[in-house]
């Protein structure tokens, strides 16, 4: 039971945006399908406020990992989706300014979907604290933590190893994460130098249309 909201809060941030989809003729279910991660986070804090107080350290943990790490490929796909289309707007393109929207869109639910995930997370920082695992400054250090990219999944990454829970899957995580986003640099650099090369084939036939009309 514990598992589940997790589990659904996974599972509906990687499926919300094509719910919308299903309801052409209903506006209303639509705009419900598109809020529904933000939905979602918050059911996430009640069940964390009411009957997760009851839950033990490892519990709320668990909880914790399964969102931290079953979204790594959402925010991987997400990132790089973002920089290619941020790097898209840097040039003077007739669909600059779309570029620009869709990337402050996915910023949007992007950040949106991370606050969701935090209540068990600070869940955890709390009773950790409470129960002498972990010291006042990492937990206060951790919980800010969670309200940024990246450092949100370090983070619980580290206490993970140091509560000795899950370190095999852990390292093994971390590992697929250093090669994701090495993948990811290598994409953006080919999408960067192909931007490159456009702007230059682009320049060089304005130059010649003008030297032609001079």
């Amino acid at each position: 039971m514990p598992y589940l909201i997790p589990i659904l809060y996974v599972i509906v941030s990687y499926t919300f945006f094509l719910l919308p989809g299903l309801f052409d003729q209903v506006v209303e279910l639509q705009i419900i399908s598109a809020l529904l991660p933000f939905l979602m986070g918050v059911v996430n804090l009640i069940v964390v406020l009411t009957i997760g107080r009851k839950w033990s350290r490892k519990t709320l943990l668990n909880c914790t990992l399964i969102i931290k790490y079953g979204l790594i490929p959402f925010y991987l796909i997400g990132g790089c989706i973002t920089i290619s289309v941020t790097l898209a707007a840097l040039f003077p393109l007739p669909l600059m300014v779309l570029f620009g929207l869709v990337t402050v869109v996915f910023l949007i639910f992007g950040y949106g979907i991370l606050l969701g995930a935090a209540p068990s997370a600070i869940a955890y920082l709390i009773k950790s604290c409470k129960e002498g695992r972990h010291s006042k400054v990492v937990v206060i250090l951790s919980g800010i933590c969670q309200f940024l990219f990246s450092f949100d999944v370090f983070s619980m990454m580290i206490l993970t190893i140091k509560e000795k829970h899950l370190v095999k899957t852990t390292i093994a995580v971390f590992a697929g994460v250093c090669l994701a986003i090495l993948f990811i640099l290598l994409y953006v650099l080919c999408i960067f130098e192909e931007n490159i090369e456009n702007r230059s084939f682009i320049d060089d036939i304005v130059g010649r249309k003008s030297g032609g009309s001079g």
